[in-house]
């Protein structure tokens, strides 16, 4: 059965459960809008955790037929994908002593256990934003896929290639209302109303501006959740539809959805070999995200075919995402899961031979990069959008506080969550927007 955070705190038979599960729903509204599918039933004594479906990626069509004929079939498109469920969290170690001085609710042991709680959210909402199993993180590799990787290439990608600047509404007034028709267009790519929007803390301050220009700011409490001092948890709201920080990286005040320097249209570069070499090979270099990978020598007369091929063959490119086309001077394109992305290009003709000085020259068209770029994501809960998947009978989150009974100085105790992980059921359930300037 579908559960939420607020139903799984019914199920909970541990007092300290149940706070714990309130403390996940004030600290994070993405965790507590988010429902998990408790469907993974956990084989040879949970050495299986992996969730299988398929991801929509067409829309159903219809059209009339005429009378005596039949209707042109046409089916949806899906993808098949899986995702393993993964166990997220932290341990802490308290001194018996030190357990003992102060007040209980300030001492140690809730220092601890807030704080982990704290930083356990933070990690699991980086992981809906920025999970890549493939990365070179070697703890993301033990997480899940978060929406960034999911829909970058996808029909809810908007304005990849392009810089929207939400940096001043006041200067120009209507600048103002066009952001407001940009962002209605943006949200208009999703199949039906978002649940929530989320940002940082400056792309969400700009959200807020629009929303209260159109007059449809609101900040509404949470039922059955209270705060410091016995206010009431309140979420904030473009209509009726929620914006959210997800915060920073745990650990770090680095925000979880960065802004960054970036080039959007760095998509396209030429090669050009020049010095008209009679033999020898030059290189192709290629950084994404940080990560630079040099081809191996390519023949200085090499058609385009070749060269396209020894940079798909790059592991941080990959095939299907760059094309390469011309003679004399090629060009270079980034296309499918790098579009958007600041890529770099170099190349080195130190193997070149022949010829006056051969070389060989890599050139970037288009802009050069813009600082103060974020992005926004729109996510649509439920079983057929955007959901949390948990283990058959599982409690999502666990606590193991100190057992200061038994002998030993020094106890540990720790917060888990899962194991859990989420999953994009139609491509159309979720959308990100890039390249906001706001900053």
């Amino acid at each position: 059965m579908p559960v939420t955070l607020s139903e799984a705190k019914n199920n909970a038979t541990d007092d300290v459960d149940v706070q714990v599960i309130d403390e996940f729903r004030k600290e994070s509204a993405v965790l507590d809008a988010l429902t998990f599918d408790d469907v993974v039933n956990p084989a040879g004594g949970g050495a299986t955790l992996t969730y299988g479906y398929r991801r929509l990626v067409t829309q159903p069509t219809a059209a009339f037929r005429a009378l005596n004929t039949e209707y042109a079939p046409s089916n949806v498109q899906t993808q098949r994908y899986t995702v393993d469920l993964a166990v997220l969290g932290g341990s802490f170690e308290v001194d018996r002593v030190i357990a003992k001085v102060g007040p209980a609710a300030s001492g140690s042991v809730a220092l601890n256990m807030s704080q982990k709680i704290k930083a356990t959210k933070t990690r699991f909402q980086d992981a809906v934003i920025n999970g890549d199993v493939d990365g070179e993180d070697a703890d993301a590799q033990n997480g899940f896929d978060g929406l960034d990787k999911a829909l970058r290439g996808s029909d809810t990608e908007f304005r990849a290639t392009q810089t929207t600047n939400w940096s001043d509404f006041d200067t120009n007034p209507a600048s103002a209302q066009v952001a407001l028709d940009t962002l209605d267009e943006w949200l208009s790519l999703m199949d039906g109303s978002p649940t929530m929007v989320l940002g940082n803390s400056k792309a969400l301050a700009r959200v807020r501006a629009l929303a209260r220009r159109a007059g449809v700011y609101t900040k509404s409490p949470v039922d059955g959740l209270i705060g410091p001092g016995g206010r009431p948890v309140v979420r904030e709201a473009y209509g009726d539809i929620l914006f959210v920080d997800p915060g920073d990286k745990p650990g770090i005040s680095a925000p979880i959805i960065p802004i960054e320097t970036r080039d959007p249209d760095s998509s396209t570069w030429t090669l050009e070999v020049t010095g008209s070499p009679t033999g020898g090979t030059y290189t192709v270099s290629v950084t994404v995200g940080g990560s630079t990978q040099t081809t191996s020598g390519i023949a200085y007369n090499a058609t385009a075919s070749a060269v396209q091929s020894a940079v798909t063959g790059l592991s941080n490119v990959g095939s299907g995402n760059a094309t390469v086309t011309g003679t004399a001077v090629k060009t270079l394109t980034f296309t499918g899961d790098l579009v958007g992305l600041s890529v770099g290009v170099t190349a080195s003709g130190a193997s070149l031979t022949g010829g006056t000085s051969p070389a060989v020259a890599a050139a970037q068209t288009g802009n050069s990069a813009v600082s103060g770029l974020t992005d926004l994501y729109a996510v649509r809960m439920g079983l057929d959008g955007f959901h949390g998947v948990s283990t058959v009978g599982g409690q999502i989150v666990s606590t193991y506080l100190p057992d200061f009974t038994s002998a030993g100085a020094v106890k540990k105790g720790e917060v888990e969550m899962g194991p859990v992980a989420v999953v994009l059921k139609a491509t159309k359930a979720a959308a990100v927007f890039r390249n906001l300037k706001v900053q």
